[in-house]
């Protein structure tokens, strides 16, 4: 604001005001207005015209953060009822992890706009989220004698065919595994029953099994099964999660009992971090979630962290593999500090990379030695790492 910010004075040129302030992401509105309203009083003060502003609703994904549609919604309401502010977001990112994304982005579009929406950033080449546009503007009278609607769709004819919907509407509501009660542990990891879990395992506990038999025979393979499910596009991003989390609870209730046994539970040490310059961790939070389910220790720096400091813990706490995530192209260019430095300190940890904008070619050209598109894929990249960092004692002599 402070280099740009004159310029706009000077050349009248509008700005979007991005509800961001330091590390930390605005989940709820009342976070994101508080910080809209500071930056507001910033430009005011620094002379730029109020008319110049656009405010950025942010929004997150409703697979992790249900409620992020509702935030977008307060969000865009208060900034034109109560300061006569303009609103913007990009879409895509709302639908994240879930199927039929462009069913969901029309939706929210729609949404929006009645709430108060100016602009938005979509693809242009979505027939369905034109129709959702140009019908919406005519019901919130922003098309005179829909004018524009008519010259556009005057022709328009129904795509025919049947939609598939919940069960009992046409469609089979999702998951048809989660039909009924688990009978077994490995049912209720697959199922996501996160309530059913802790009595199951204390029952098989009483009944005398072993914390590593059910773990490694109950646990592991549910887990399993579910990545399986997402990979065929069975499962969705908020079943994964929900699976993930069920996973997690019953292996904090056996981790100590497998500790009094000396059983080897770890698979691997990884590191991960966001990159410096970067403070989305949705997608970090979710692979070392699976990574953790999965057997390996890990140590999670959290996200903006420096690559000297990756690095050096990695060296400290002797770890096999280095995991990088980044969700923007100005932050994925950091990951290569990463590798330069490994380099440079003979780490031997291999470097794994991902996030929205890494590609399996990006991660071939900064020299990092894996590449995973999703949590499922790192898990099975972080076996391969592992063992080929486990074979050697430094990087010179591997």
């Amino acid at each position: 604001m402070e280099a740009l910010g004159p310029l706009c004075r000077q050349m009248g040129a509008p700005f979007i005001l991005l509800p961001l302030e330091g590390r930390k992401l605005p989940v709820t509105a009342a976070e994101r207005l508080a910080i809209v309203e500071r930056l507001v009083d910033k430009a005011l003060g620094m002379g730029i015209p109020k008319h110049l502003i656009m405010v950025d609703a942010l929004a997150l994904t409703v697979s992790s953060k249900s409620e992020a549609a509702l935030a977008c919604f307060e969000t865009i309401r208060h900034c034109r009822e109560a300061w006569g502010l303009p609103t913007c977001l990009g879409l895509s990112n709302i639908s994240f992890g879930l199927p039929a994304r462009e069913l969901v982005n029309s939706t929210f579009l729609a949404m929006c706009m009645a709430s108060g929406l100016a602009a938005v950033i979509a693809n242009p080449n979505s027939a369905r989220l034109r129709e959702t546009a140009f019908a919406a503007e005519v019901l919130l009278a922003r098309d005179p004698q829909a004018g524009r609607f008519i010259a556009g769709y005057a022709g328009w004819k129904p795509s025919g065919g049947v939609a598939s919907g919940p069960a009992g509407e046409g469609g089979t509501g999702g998951r048809a595994a989660s039909e009924g009660p688990a009978a077994t542990l490995k049912q209720a990891v697959i199922k996501g029953d996160k309530a059913a879990l802790p009595g199951m395992i204390e029952a098989a506990l009483s009944a005398g099994r072993a914390a590593s038999e059910i773990l490694n025979g109950e646990l592991i393979p549910g887990i399993l099964e579910v990545g399986e499910k997402y990979e065929r596009k069975e499962y969705f991003l908020p079943q994964l999660l929900l699976s993930a989390e069920t996973m997690r609870l019953g292996f904090e209730r056996l981790k100590p009992l497998l500790a009094d046994a000396g059983d080897g539970m770890t698979a691997g040490r990884i590191v991960m971090a966001t990159v410096e310059g970067d403070i989305h961790d949705i997608g970090k939070n979710i692979v070392c979630l699976m990574l953790a389910n999965n057997g390996y220790d890990v140590v999670d720096l959290g996200k903006d962290v420096a690559a000297e400091r990756i690095v050096d813990e990695a060296i400290s706490r002797n770890a096999d593999v280095i995991g990088l995530s980044a969700l923007m192209t100005t932050t994925m260019v950091r990951m290569s500090d990463t590798v330069r430095l490994r380099d440079e300190k003979g780490c031997r940890a291999r470097i794994m990379v991902g996030g929205a904008v890494v590609t399996e070619a990006f991660a071939a050209s900064i020299g990092a030695d894996g590449y995973s598109l999703d949590a499922v894929g790192a898990v099975r990249e972080a076996a391969r790492l592992v063992d080929s960092a486990r074979g050697c004692q430094s990087l010179e002599n591997c």
